[in-house]
């Protein structure tokens, strides 16, 4: 029972360490939007076309650094590696943009907030692509969709976070002091990543039996990242999750970023950013209830449940766009603003709801490919559509045309869902290893001792 709860002491501790960083991975990737027209004023050189590039070097970086990441978590304790990584090149990115904001007035301000921005975006694909291999080598299959819940999760709570914190703080004092919060985040973060992470040595526990050892990458050493990859985008019923996903995840955090620059005609920077935080805390508690309620009624239901949850986002944004201002101040349903809060909150309830599955339900389909593999796959696509949200979508709709366009693609993404065909190949391959385990030892038991 002591060696039980050490194991359970040592799960939390590492669930919460990483859910540290990536919380503040999180916040470092939004906080300019909040405050955009603020700072096109008080920053020199800072323009709408620059704060999208801001908020666009997460999602490039996370494209440049996937696959060194990806070869990472697929060695021997290559997760612990990958999140000292991390929250190092945050914690450094974190200092630039202090420097950067103290020096507004010049043009080396700007460029040492697009440096400090970069190095932010080096630890993304660790902070949002790790979480399927963060619950594979410390957590049980019975634990395993809350445990990616709690890491994918963590990353929103963040974003939440920035579109209130980073008003209040700006207003209160300055932007400088949001960036001296975030590398006071930051440093706390990298110390305990640094010096309380521990190695991956002790087995996860399935089902009552342990595990002969933790997914902690040596499958991955055997099978070439090459062979993984091919394997995952080979399999239809995996592409059709990850497009779908791209833009329902991806897609969300773009659109519901660029409120204030869509509707600051119509709503004070405060109320843009109490509706963006509703969003986004929906999205994560939307994530905690449906990762239990899977884990607990519908472990083998997974695709039924996203396809509920996107079909009632779908619903969301229509009510969401009817409500909204469109570009000449009216809306087909003007009830008020509290009820386009309420309705962004849906959108986000709904949307976080579907997302912790799409890790969890991509890893059982395209199993034995290695969890850091198909979790690191499962949020490139998902930067994918936020950059193509950012760069394309935000550029050719404006307005009350961006909301539709989110809301058409929702409703292309419930089609889409259709098609996918569950298997659960990593659930059935742990049952035939305990049935294996289970056999042996009855045979022991039944051998006669001479």
């Amino acid at each position: 029972m002591a060696d039980v709860g050490a194991m359970l002491a040592r799960r939390y501790k590492v669930l919460i360490i990483f859910v540290l960083f990536t919380l503040n991975n999180g916040f470092a990737w939004l906080m300019f939007d909040p405050v955009a027209g603020r700072l096109e004023k008080n920053v020199k050189g800072l323009t709408v076309a620059q704060l999208q590039v801001l908020s666009s070097w997460q999602p490039l970086m996370f494209l440049l650094m996937f696959l060194p990441v990806m070869k990472m978590v697929t060695r021997p304790d290559g997760l612990r590696k990958a999140v000292r990584l991390g929250a190092t090149c945050e914690l450094l990115g974190a200092v630039f943009k202090i420097v950067g904001s103290l020096a507004r007035k010049s043009y080396a301000g700007l460029v040492l907030l697009h440096v400090g921005q970069i190095f932010s975006g080096v630890g993304s694909p660790v902070a949002t692509g790790c979480v399927s291999a963060l619950s594979a080598v410390w957590f049980g299959p019975t634990e395993r969709t809350r445990a990616t819940a709690a890491a994918v999760l963590s990353n929103s709570v963040g974003n939440a976070l920035a579109y209130i914190f980073v008003p209040a703080i700006t207003e209160s004092s300055s932007f400088v002091f949001v960036t001296v919060y975030e590398a006071a985040m930051a440093a706390i973060a990298a110390v305990f990543v640094w010096f309380c992470l521990p190695a991956q040595k002790a087995p996860v526990v399935a089902g009552g039996a342990a595990e002969t050892s933790p997914s902690d990458g040596v499958a991955g050493e055997e099978k070439s990242l090459r062979g993984q990859l091919r394997q995952l985008l080979g399999t239809p019923s995996v592409v059709f999750l990850l497009l779908i996903y791209s833009w329902s995840a991806g897609g969300f955090s773009a659109w519901i970023s660029l409120f204030d620059a869509t509707y600051n005609r119509f709503f004070s920077e405060s109320f843009i950013g109490l509706m963006s935080f509703a969003g986004m805390v929906a999205y994560v508690v939307g994530g905690l209830v449906s990762s239990w309620l899977t884990d607990l009624c519908f472990p083998r239901q997974m695709k039924y449940v996203i396809f509920l949850c996107i079909t009632c986002n779908s619903v969301s944004n229509i009510l969401f766009v009817a409500s909204a201002p469109n570009n000449d101040g009216y809306s087909l349903y003007p009830p008020g603003r509290a009820w386009i809060g309420a309705v962004t909150a849906l959108c986000g309830f709904w949307n976080g709801a579907a997302a912790p599955l799409f890790y969890e339900l991509i890893a059982e389909i395209s199993y034995p490919v290695d969890e850091g593999v198909s979790g690191i796959a499962v949020s490139v696509c998902e930067n994918l559509g936020a950059l193509f949200f950012y760069q394309v979508v935000s550029r050719f709709y404006t307005g009350e045309s961006m909301s539709v366009a989110y809301s058409i693609g929702m409703t292309v993404a419930v089609a889409l869902s259709a098609a996918v065909r569950q298997r659960y190949n990593r659930s059935y391959h742990v049952y035939l290893q305990y049935r294996q385990a289970a056999s042996v030892t009855v045979v022991e038991t039944d051998t006669p001792t001479v």
